[in-house]
């Protein structure tokens, strides 16, 4: 294991205690699947564009996930620090799987989560997220997501309608953990994984009830309730 990674999380700011964004999340999951010594370095949406130039200053566009792997360099983007730690921690359980089409199908998997899951979820959250913030940061969060002229109500939708869609794109994972009897990656967790448990992390951190609606009682079996009992031991 090799000291000195340094791994940018975001959390709320109203409290500085919740790590919430399903991308540093797929960071994570990697990072302790490996089993990969690591600091967190907790930042709010506003510390982004300041704190990490300082400390990565290759990175141009700031970003979380950022990953400080070296002096003044970092890697930006879950995708690229999961590949990272693939390849230089090749000990212990591989993130992608032991061919190139398994790891296709791994990417596969986390599109669908990106463009099925966390658009409803996305909106059954924007009013919970801006009330995790503190008064700049929350500030910031209002005027960013409201440029295209909605407020933060509009661009949540019908919440009857998120749930409903919500619940019919969850029917293919469903089946899958069906069919799998374990991890969507089979007996071991992978990316696959990763991804859906993030999204997870992220709904179930700003709306445990929602979460509780909307995914684990989506489906009338225990198939994501015990799966999202058997994440927990991932979530650290």
């Amino acid at each position: 294991m090799t000291a000195g990674l340094q791994l940018f999380d975001l959390l709320e700011s109203k409290n500085r205690e919740k790590s919430f964004s399903p991308m540093v999340w797929r960071a994570k999951l990697s990072l302790n699947h490996k089993g990969v010594t690591y600091e967190t370095i907790p930042v709010t949406f506003l510390d982004i564009p300041t704190l990490i130039p300082q400390v990565c200053p290759n990175v141009t566009a700031p970003t979380v996930p950022t990953l400080k792997i070296a002096d003044g360099e970092g890697l930006q983007d879950s995708l690229a620090i999961a590949e990272y730690v693939e390849k230089n921690y090749p000990k212990g359980p591989s993130i992608f799987g032991a061919t190139p089409s398994e790891k296709h199908l791994q990417l596969f998997f986390d599109s669908y989560v990106s463009t099925r899951l966390h658009p409803a979820i996305q909106r059954l959250v924007f009013i919970e997220m801006y009330e995790h913030q503190d008064a700049e940061n929350a500030a910031y969060f209002k005027s960013s997501r409201e440029k295209g002229g909605k407020t933060l109500e509009q661009l949540g939708g019908d919440r009857a309608q998120n749930m409903k869609e919500l619940k019919e794109n969850l029917g293919l994972i469903h089946s899958a953990l069906l069919r799998s009897g374990g991890w969507i990656t089979g007996e071991q967790p992978g990316w696959a994984d990763f991804t859906l448990i993030s999204a997870f992390i992220w709904f179930n951190t700003f709306s445990p009830q929602k979460f509780e609606e909307g995914i684990l009682n989506a489906i009338d079996d225990q198939v994501l309730r015990s799966y999202w009992l058997k994440a927990q031991q991932l979530i650290v």
